[in-house]
């Protein structure tokens, strides 16, 4: 699927462009045949002969992650996992450097717009965000090349598409519209005022929330300044009325109840334990009376030990150290050490919006403030 042009959408040249599809190719072989064809090898090789020496099937997933390791298909599609995940980077990346005098100018707020864009200029970046590669992606979400940059919110928006093979859609907002799309579904009446995406990046799961919701106040936040500055671009640009502004999510400078809704997608993953339990209590501040957050993830924990050593894979392959704690959680737990009662904590599923049938449904967790 062919991305949205957009006027801060990274161009890219004839081999700019075909080293893209040769690397989102890779990510689709990997993540449609190599990845699930690891489980085939331990169902049908592996676990039979393990059973037939040992008596019973491996205790844990450290047990899984010996028995995996002597296999060459497992080693062999980790590394070509990793490889894809480095050269999608470094793919993108050289196109946007590029033409990133061009995209910075592109993105400087106008008179006359219809949203409005806050950079901190004191903003200390998280050290647990500062010190990590998240998804092997260079300088992570935060790091500013010069003035007034945009880096890495090109580098993010371009770069998902690539890592997704066109399977978030032409806008990359397929989990932002599935997003949406659960929240109306449950809570058919309610009418929100304002509307809170924590860790926007680079807008795309935010503007779903403007269709889904036309005559709410749509507000963006995240830890980057490169990722507001891109975001607020990109929805000037495709003419969404959203303020986007650099702030932590777990304190921010909202009044208290000032929304109806705050939300948050493929954040919570990324983030430690203490720093989840913020962003629920302050959830719980921001949120008005019968307002309601809900965040992907909050999984139920498998008790096969080979599923959780598939559902590490990123965790252990490209850099995402906070995932084991993430699976750990107690999401309800959190949820009322948040503020919220227990009884109003729900979860529920979605199927995604463009890749059903490839991807399972999308688990979501969340509470409603009383």
């Amino acid at each position: 699927m062919i991305q949205e042009r957009h006027a801060l959408l990274p161009e890219a040249t004839h081999d700019e462009s075909a080293r893209q599809d040769f690397v989102s190719s890779l990510r689709k072989m990997f993540t449609t045949e190599l990845f699930p064809g690891t489980r085939r090898v331990y169902q049908e090789e592996l676990l039979p002969r393990h059973v037939a020496r040992h008596g019973q099937p491996p205790a844990d997933q450290r047990e899984v992650s010996k028995l995996m390791e002597r296999s060459f298909y497992y080693r062999g599609s980790n590394v070509i996992g990793r490889a894809a995940q480095e050269l999608l980077w470094d793919t993108v990346g050289e196109s946007i450097e590029r033409q990133l005098d061009t995209l910075n100018a592109a993105a400087k707020p106008k008179l006359g717009e219809l949203g409005t864009l806050t950079i901190d200029p004191a903003f200390q970046v998280p050290r647990y965000i500062d010190a990590v590669d998240i998804h092997v992606m260079p300088g992570n979400f935060h790091t500013e090349l010069g003035e007034d940059d945009v880096f890495a919110g090109a580098l993010y928006d371009r770069g998902v598409h690539v890592f997704s093979f066109g399977g978030l859609g032409p806008r990359n907002d397929g989990l932002g519209v599935a997003h949406a799309a659960f929240v109306k579904e449950r809570f058919p009446d309610l009418k929100p005022r304002r509307i809170l995406d924590m860790g926007c990046g680079p807008g795309f799961t935010t503007l779903p929330w403007k269709d889904a919701y036309p005559d709410a106040e749509v507000y963006g936040i995240d830890v980057g300044a490169p990722q507001v500055r891109y975001a607020h671009g990109r929805a000037e640009a495709m003419g969404y009325p959203i303020h986007f502004s650099q702030q932590d999510a777990s304190a921010t400078d909202f009044e208290d109840g000032f929304f109806d809704i705050v939300v948050s997608m493929l954040v919570t993953h990324e983030c430690p334990q203490p720093v989840i339990r913020g962003l629920f209590a302050e959830a719980h501040r921001l949120l008005a009376p019968g307002g309601v957050t809900v965040h992907d993830g909050g999984l139920v924990a498998s008790h096969d030990p080979f599923e959780n050593l598939m559902t590490s894979w990123f965790g252990v392959n490209a850099n995402e150290p906070f995932s084991a704690g993430f699976k750990a959680l107690d999401f309800e737990q959190a949820f009322v050490d948040g503020g919220f009662a227990r009884e109003a904590v729900f979860r529920g599923t979605r199927d995604p919006v463009y890749l059903k049938g490839q991807l399972p449904p999308i688990s979501f967790i969340g509470a409603v403030k009383e």
